[in-house]
């Protein structure tokens, strides 16, 4: 008898498990303007396969010559530092956004004039200089 009672309670403990698993929410109806993500669209889009590099800084930098060993780097060129002294970056050099390497060092030249430093390109490198060594 003991068994049976046994047998009923572990079946019906069998059933209730399975049926409260079943009983889950349905997927919440998410409203709003949305689009399938599997369609084409009305138009081409042109998708470059080589992007032009964009010279600027970017606040992981910190300071110039970190900055120009990056240009560096990134455009297989070397950097030449001739000063003794590094410059952290401010303000007025996050204006420096080119995809030509000679107006961004022309632009960084400008930016750091009252420190006497000159940044140009020569060949492929790019010399960091005091202002006069390069005028004499």
């Amino acid at each position: 008898m003991r068994q049976v009672h046994l047998l009923k309670v572990s079946v019906l403990l069998v059933t209730t498990a399975a049926l409260s698993s079943c009983a889950t929410k349905p997927a919440a109806d998410f409203g709003g303007r949305w689009k399938p993500v599997n369609r084409f669209a009305e138009t081409p889009m042109e998708l470059p396969l080589h992007s032009s590099y964009v010279y600027q800084a970017t606040p992981m930098d910190g300071t110039l010559k970190t900055m120009l060993e990056r240009w560096a780097k990134d455009s297989n060129m070397t950097l030449a530092y001739n000063i003794t002294s590094d410059y952290t970056l401010y303000s007025a050099v996050a204006k420096v956004d080119t995809t030509s390497i000679k107006q961004a060092v022309e632009e960084l030249s400008a930016v750091y004039a009252t420190q006497g430093v000159l940044v140009s390109v020569v060949g492929n490198q790019i010399v960091v200089q005091p202002v006069s060594k390069a005028a004499g």
